[in-house]
């Protein structure tokens, strides 16, 4: 991986979340002592009228401060998550956990500087890796950042909705057949906290694919999984997708449309610029500006 490039482009507000996934912060407030009885009725005559979130309702009306809401999210995070204690050590693939001072450990830190200067400084919270061709490494670089993230106490959250060929839970030693993104959107889990594993590394939590499923697509599409993405991209500092290629599916451009951003991974002699040129302009018509790409030599 030798560069890094931006795209600038002109972005719209993502939309973070809706109303049906409120109930558990404002409990957690309430539960907390953070908000009372009165106040929370207010906050949501207040959220109402402004078409805000819960939590930035309570905000904007000054009942609770920005550490109110993260130790709030923080302990329903940790009260929701699976806690899997049959974890088996992470994979020798996370070189930034095992070759610290590797070359390529060290372009993994590159990327992770450019990621938090040019994306998260923006307020930005969702990030797709996409790839025009399978076989560019894209899980491989996706699984690296998120546990370098982690390593400077950036709050992550990694999602693998490649349910087509999930790769993440080999990198930290998950269980593929426990609960993930596909026992969600298929109804089998009412809240997207239910199956994350938290702690996983020290501030990164993930979320594998799940079970086999038929039709990821069409679960892709509905409004459940673009609602629970807004309301995981509310409670971490950076939530990242692993993506199937596109050439074969759609789902990078759904997945890229719900994150709100992407990434693009490409490899030389794999990925050729024409690829990479009709993948951009793809996810431009599913309005999920590019804000960068990646060459993958590794």
């Amino acid at each position: 991986m030798d560069e890094i490039s931006t795209f600038e482009t002109s972005v719209s507000r993502v939309d973070d979340g809706r109303s049906g996934f409120d109930a558990p912060i404002r409990d957690t407030l309430l539960r907390l002592g953070y908000l009372s009885q009165d106040q929370t009725a207010r906050v949501v005559v207040h959220q109402t009228e402004r078409g805000l979130d819960f939590d930035q309702a309570a905000l904007e009306l000054g009942f609770i401060t920005v550490d109110d809401l993260d130790q709030a999210r923080e302990q329903l995070i940790n009260s929701m998550a699976l806690q899997d204690t049959r974890r088996r050590a992470v994979s020798d693939e996370l070189i930034v956990v095992h070759d610290e001072k590797s070359i390529r450990s060290e372009s993994i830190r590159l990327l992770r500087t450019q990621i938090i200067a040019q994306h998260m400084r923006a307020g930005r919270r969702g990030l797709a890796f996409v790839s025009p061709v399978d076989g560019v490494g894209c899980s491989y670089l996706v699984a690296n950042l998120a546990a370098s993230l982690s390593q400077v106490g950036i709050k992550t959250l990694l999602i693998d909705a490649n349910m087509r060929s999930p790769r993440i839970d080999q990198f930290f030693g998950l269980d593929p057949a426990a609960p993930g993104l596909s026992s969600f959107l298929s109804l089998q889990v009412a809240r997207p906290e239910r199956v994350v594993h938290a702690n996983v590394l020290p501030s990164l939590s993930v979320m594998t694919a799940g079970p086999t499923v038929m039709r990821p697509q069409e679960l892709l599409s509905g409004n459940r999984f673009r609602g629970g993405t807004n309301t995981l991209l509310r409670e971490y500092d950076l939530v990242l997708f692993d993506t199937p290629p596109s050439n074969s599916n759609a789902d990078a451009l759904t997945i890229g449309a719900a994150a709100g951003y992407a990434l693009v991974v490409a490899r030389r002699d794999i990925s050729f610029f024409k690829d990479v040129s009709v993948l951009t302009e793809q996810l431009a018509a599913a309005r999920c500006p590019v804000v960068g790409a990646v060459l993958n030599e590794f």
